[in-house]
């Protein structure tokens, strides 16, 4: 049989993107508003002073004045609670607490320590190209990006056969089965309705198959199982066999297709955080300062009627207007709620919950030099079978030493259960795949999600049925419950970008829903001044009353682009969803009769002019 060279194979990959059979980059929508060792439990404490904001008190007990605690209570301080908090504030929502069980903040991301002053991520860690709300954020915060290291061969090894080079070897006719393939998953994929793949013509079929059903019938060379194999391992930590179609296609559609998510240079992997991810966590909690509390898991929330939605910790009882709950479904189920969820809700929970995940252990080996480099190796590697299942090189950006990071799954590989063991283990794979170099290690660090208490798993695929039998409730509020997670996300679900996605969606939500009859919106509404819009209620705009007879357009102010685009744009990024929503109110929308009106840019500093 022919073999095809790799240079051909990507020329007949770029003939189909430019036909429009493949997609070229990742949608850079703002259509969507949304994460060590087990952290053993400590006292509550707050990121900045004892007390938090507004009438509360560090112990949770009520205030003196018996008003609510809160506006907003937030549980959960990863990047989607945290941003959720964050646009509450900036939309003047002053009186918000975050609640975070762990005594740190982060998440699902989380910094690991490593010699020379460095750190590593043990959590979520690249951003790329259509991912604008973390880019953009974290330009925001001062957090500067650095781009990964690709350059050289990656290092495959598929059915035990191991090579080296842009792609694994192939023929002809494996390269063109896989490119086929993967033409019709994206085509499938487009079909779904953005944000509601539940509601696809065909969701319920799709749903009723797996990924590995569907390539049954449409793949004709176990090549293109192999690969699928490799992709669901490294991105999902999950089997082609175990994931539903509609699922694999819902996260193809959020990511903007498949490309953006198996490339590395110029895909999902494109761009690392100096300082590691995690410092765009403990950026925003620096802001809010006491308002963000840690080591304060919450135990149950009881929203009644005509009284204060009640949250329960081992602290106190906290009382607030709202609440957002920024976890992944999974881990509702510490919660106990008054009334209990709904029973489609309900089901989401459990379903998640009962899920069959691969848990994931991400551990980083550290020698004195990056040597792999100097033999043309970018220090990436990826199995479809081996204990470990990515390798990718996570020095630090000015190469001073080197770093290994790698994942892999005790599930997979009962042999590397024994932590005392498994630091051997893992050099004797980076010898296979290295060279005997990689024996020289300095240092070793590892987080374990499958310990961690407070994250059921750190990715987690869903299985035939539960999309289309509870995912339309996903983003849904129940009663003053809101939520927000990655796994909410409209846009890059189960990426970091989803997550501060989320919490853009659920601040605004929440505002639209609850700020009507707060304390704030009512001194403004009495002052004859500003007034909340609730023909949009998004989160960035304000109505304005002017005087007759002067209608004054005013935009917002335009989001800086992803650092990737800054090279090719003179102008403020074009980005849809940043403030581009109608600028001017329906007659009769806004809550202030007095015209005209217009939407306009909300800050902090209104609400600190508004009497209360």
């Amino acid at each position: 049989m022919s073999r095809i060279s790799r240079k051909e194979f990507l020329r007949l990959a770029a003939m189909a993107a430019a036909s429009g059979v493949l997609p070229t980059r990742a949608r850079a929508d703002g259509g969507e508003g949304a994460e060590g060792s087990p952290d053993a439990d400590e006292p509550p404490t707050t990121a900045g002073s004892p007390t938090a904001a507004g009438s509360s008190t560090a112990d949770g007990s009520p205030a003196a004045d018996g008003s609510p605690d809160a506006d907003v209570i937030v549980i959960g301080a990863g990047l989607a609670g945290l941003s959720t908090a964050r646009n509450l504030v900036r939309l003047g929502v002053d009186k918000v607490l975050v609640l975070e069980a762990r005594p740190r903040v982060g998440g699902r991301t989380v910094n690991l320590s490593i010699p020379g002053g460095h750190v590593v991520e043990g959590g979520g860690e690249w951003i790329g190209p259509g991912q604008d709300a973390i880019a953009a954020l974290a330009d925001e915060l001062g957090v500067a990006t650095f781009p990964a290291f690709y350059r050289g061969d990656t290092t495959y090894d598929l059915r035990g056969a191991i090579s080296r080079g842009f792609l694994p070897e192939l023929d002809a006719k494996q390269g063109y089965d896989f490119i086929k393939t993967a033409t019709k998953l994206d085509r499938l994929c487009r079909q779904l309705p953005e944000g509601h793949p539940w509601n696809a013509p065909d969701a319920a079929a799709w749903d009723g198959m797996t990924l590995a059903d569907w390539l049954e019938g449409e793949a004709s060379t176990g090549f293109t199982h192999d690969i699928f194999r490799l992709i669901t391992r490294a991105l999902m930590a999950g089997y082609p066999e175990r994931i539903s179609l509609l699922w694999f296609l819902w996260y193809l559609r959020s990511a903007g297709g498949i490309l953006p998510l198996i490339l590395n240079d110029g895909g999902a992997q494109d761009l690392r955080f100096e300082g590691g991810s995690q410092l765009v966590s403990t950026t925003m909690a620096e802001q809010l300062g006491d308002r963000v509390r840690l080591g304060q898991p919450v135990l149950g929330i009881r929203d009644e009627p005509g009284k204060p939605v009640e949250v329960r910790t081992r602290a106190g009882v906290l009382q607030s207007e709202r609440v957002v709950v920024a976890m992944m479904p999974a881990d509702l189920g510490r919660i106990a709620f008054e009334p209990g969820l709904p029973a489609q809700r309900q089901r989401l929970v459990n379903g998640w919950a009962r899920l069959c995940r691969l848990p994931i252990v991400k551990l980083s080996v550290i020698y004195e030099t990056p040597f792999w480099r100097s033999a043309g190796l970018n220090g990436a590697m990826q199995s479809d079978r081996s204990p470990l299942q990515l390798i990718f090189d996570n020095s630090p950006p000015d190469g001073s030493i080197g770093v290994l990071s790698c994942f892999l799954s005790v599930v997979e590989a009962p042999e590397f259960a024994d932590r005392a063991q498994r630091e051997r283990r893992v050099v004797d794979e980076l010898v296979r795949y290295f060279g005997p170099e990689a024996k020289k290690t300095v240092a070793y660090v590892e987080k374990d999600w499958a310990t961690d208490p407070w994250s059921t798993g750190c990715i987690t695929p869903l299985t035939p049925g539960l999309l289309t039998d509870a995912g339309p409730c996903i983003r849904e509020p129940v009663g003053r419950i809101h939520w927000a997670g990655t796994e909410t996300a409209v846009h890059w679900s189960g990426f970091m970008d989803g997550a501060v996605r989320s919490g853009e969606r659920a601040a605004g939500g929440v505002r639209g829903r609850c700020l009507a009859t707060s304390r704030l919106v009512t001194a403004a509404a009495e002052s004859g001044t500003r007034s909340p819009c609730a023909a949009c209620a998004f989160a960035g705009h304000r109505t304005a009353v002017l005087p007759p007879g002067r209608p004054t357009l005013v935009r917002p102010r335009p989001t800086r682009p992803a650092p990737w685009r800054r090279r090719a744009l003179a102008g403020p990024s074009r980005r849809r969803g940043a403030g581009t929503r109608p600028a001017r109110c329906p007659p009769g929308a806004c809550r202030s009769q007095t015209e005209p009106s217009t939407c306009r840019r909300m800050d902090a500093s209104w609400a600190r002019r508004t009497p209360a």
